[in-house]
C-alpha cells in the first residue's frame, strides 16, 4: 500500500519536469507568489473636532525586495506612495517617501521572518475612502500595488466608543514605556499560540466596563469566547488584551469586541453605555499555501495522497494535535527539507484550488471525477471534447502521454456532470468519496 501511495507522490512531483502538449486546454498551475508587502489601515480619535486619524501601517518582507552587494553590506531601497481617494475616487491626500535597507548577512536578504515597517497618518472626515498603496523596487523598477476600501469611523461627539483593533505580535514594557510590535499581515499562525489586541477607548466619564470578545469562523460559528473588565478613564485609554489561539485551527476568523459600561444610573441610555469594534485575522502556519483557508477541509482533501487511516486520525484529533499531525505529514513529503517552503504541498493545493474553480458542479470541484484526476495527475497532455455527438452523450477523453494513461468522462445526465468511465482504484487505490 505504501509503495502505491508513494507512486502517487512521484506522479505529482513529476509535474515540475513535464512539458505540456500544446493541444491541452489547461494552463499550467501557478504556484503562489511571495507576498511583496502587507498593509493595515486603522482609525483612531484625532482629538480634533470633525476629523478622524487614519493610520496606515506598511510591512515589506526582506524577501520581497532585491538586495545588491555594496562592499561588505547588502543594500536595497524602494519608493512608497500612499494615496487616499474619496467615495467617488477623487484624490484627497497623498504621501511619498523612500525606504533604504542595509544588512551585513546575506541570509537576512532572503529571510521570510525579517521585514521593514513604516507608518503614516492622515486626518480625514468620517466616510468611505479608497486607499491605494504602491511600492516600486529601485533595483528592478518593478511596481507592486494594492487597493482597499476603508470606512473612516466617527469618534468625536460619541459618549462611548472603541477605536479599530490592532493585532500585536508582542508587547514589551521598558522604563515605564509600552513598546508594541504590530502584526500587519493579519496572520497570527506563527506566534506560539498567543497574540495581543490593542485598541483605544473613548468615554465621557470614567467607569468600569465589561468587554466581551467573540471569535467567529467563516461559517459564522462562535469558536471562542472571552471576557474581561477594564477601567475606561475620562477621554482616552489604551487597552491591551491577550488572545489564546492554541485551540484554533488554520483558517480565517472574525473577532468582535463589545463593551458595556457598568453604570447603575438608569437615566443613562443603553446605547450610550455600549460600544463595539471588529476585525478579521487568519491563522496560517509558515510554509502553508495561501489557498488553504480551513484545516479540516485541507485534511479531507488529502484523500488523494494519504490513506483512509491517516485522514481519519487527523480528522478526529484534538485541534492542537490535528495541526501537529498535518504539519508532520507534509514535512515528510517536503522535497526541499532545508527551506521553509514545501513545493509539493503548494503544488497539491494549487491543483485543488484549480479543481474547485473549474470543475465544481453539484458538488465542490475537488470531489468531482475530473477534479480527482486533475489533482492526482495534473494537466492532461491532450483533451478530446465531444459535446454534440448525435449518437452518444457528451464526453471528454483526457490523455497523459508521460504515464501512458487515458481517462474518459461522460456527461450521463446531460447537465455537465461528467463521470469517469474507467475507475483508477485498481491501480492507484485512491479512496472513493
Amino acid at each position: 500500500m505504501k509503495v502505491k501511495y508513494f507512486f502517487l507522490i512521484v506522479i505529482i512531483c513529476a509535474l515540475f519536469q513535464w512539458t505540456l502538449n500544446s493541444q491541452t486546454d489547461f494552463p499550467p498551475v501557478e504556484l503562489p507568489d511571495l507576498p511583496r508587502f502587507y498593509f493595515d489601515a486603522l482609525c483612531y480619535d484625532s482629538g480634533e473636532l470633525g476629523v478622524t486619524r487614519l493610520d496606515i501601517y506598511l510591512e515589506v518582507p526582506y524577501e520581497g525586495v532585491n538586495f545588491t552587494k555594496k562592499g561588505d553590506t547588502f543594500r536595497a531601497s524602494y519608493e512608497v506612495s500612499l494615496s487616499v481617494y474619496d467615495s467617488v475616487e477623487t484624490l484627497v491626500d497623498e504621501k511619498w517617501w523612500t525606504e533604504k535597507l542595509e544588512v551585513k548577512d546575506y541570509n537576512q536578504t532572503i529571510s521570510q521572518t525579517t521585514s521593514n515597517l513604516s507608518q503614516r497618518s492622515f486626518l480625514l472626515t468620517p466616510g468611505l475612502y479608497y486607499v491605494v498603496v504602491q511600492i516600486r523596487d529601485n533595483e528592478t523598477n518593478k511596481l507592486f500595488r494594492q487597493k482597499r476600501k476603508i470606512r473612516v469611523r466617527k469618534f468625536y461627539d460619541q459618549p462611548f466608543a472603541l477605536s479599530d483593533i490592532m493585532l500585536v505580535s508582542n508587547v514589551k514594557f521598558d522604563s515605564g514605556k509600552t513598546i508594541i510590535f504590530p502584526n500587519i499581515s493579519g496572520n497570527v499562525g506563527n506566534l506560539r499560540d498567543t497574540f495581543y489586541l490593542f485598541f483605544e477607548t473613548y468615554s465621557n466619564n470614567p467607569d468600569t466596563a465589561s468587554f466581551f470578545v467573540n471569535i467567529h469562523n467563516m461559517k459564522d460559528d462562535i469558536v471562542q469566547r472571552d471576557s474581561f473588565l477594564f477601567q475606561v478613564g475620562d477621554k482616552k485609554q489604551s487597552c491591551f488584551h491577550k488572545i489564546m489561539t492554541s485551540k484554533l485551527i488554520a483558517g480565517d476568523y472574525l473577532l468582535q469586541i463589545k463593551a458595556v459600561i457598568n453604570k447603575t444610573d438608569q437615566s443613562v441610555e443603553e446605547s450610550e453605555r455600549t460600544a463595539s469594534s471588529s476585525r478579521t485575522f487568519i491563522i496560517r502556519w509558515r510554509g502553508m499555501p495561501t489557498s488553504v483557508f480551513d484545516l479540516d477541509e485541507a485534511i479531507e482533501q488529502l484523500q488523494y495522497i494519504a490513506d483512509r487511516k491517516t485522514v481519519d486520525e487527523m480528522r478526529n484529533a484534538q485541534p492542537e494535535k490535528k495541526r501537529e499531525m498535518y504539519q508532520e505529514f507534509w514535512k515528510k513529503k517536503d522535497p526541499t527539507q532545508k527551506t521553509e517552503r514545501n513545493e509539493l504541498m503548494e503544488e497539491y493545493y494549487a491543483r485543488v484550488a484549480y479543481a474547485n474553480k473549474n470543475f465544481s458542479h453539484y458538488t465542490v470541484g475537488w470531489k468531482t471525477d475530473m477534479g480527482m484526476i486533475y489533482i492526482i495527475f495534473g494537466s492532461p497532455s491532450n483533451i478530446e471534447r465531444h459535446p454534440f455527438n448525435i449518437d452518444s452523450k457528451p464526453y471528454e477523453i483526457w490523455t497523459y502521454y508521460e504515464i501512458n494513461r487515458e481517462f474518459i468522462f461522460v456527461d450521463v445526465t446531460g447537465f455537465g456532470d461528467y463521470r469517469l468511465q474507467n475507475p483508477i482504484w485498481d491501480l492507484y487505490r485512491t479512496r472513493p468519496r
